[in-house]
């Protein structure tokens, strides 16, 4: 998604429990390596001259409860 002049990639992950952890700690750096490989790809094939932002949505939906945490700027690309 675009907001003003920056692309926002959100990685989603969905989760039935927390027991084992909430479900943004499931991006691990291997994940946000491969994350940020996919969006520079397709920021090269698409021209894309914007900011980028990278976002984790964390939700963990049961019969229950419906939990939802946005991290904006969960992570940065390495220089």
């Amino acid at each position: 998604m675009s907001k003003a002049n920056e692309l926002v990639v959100v990685e989603v992950k969905t989760r039935h429990t927390s027991s084992f952890g909430a479900p943004y700690q499931a991006v691990t750096r291997s994940k946000q390596r491969q994350i940020i490989k996919v969006a520079n790809e397709y920021i090269v094939k698409n021209k894309i001259d914007m900011d980028v932002r990278f976002d984790v949505l964390s939700i963990v939906k049961n019969q229950w409860q419906t939990s939802i945490e946005r991290i904006e700027n969960a992570f940065y690309p390495c220089l």
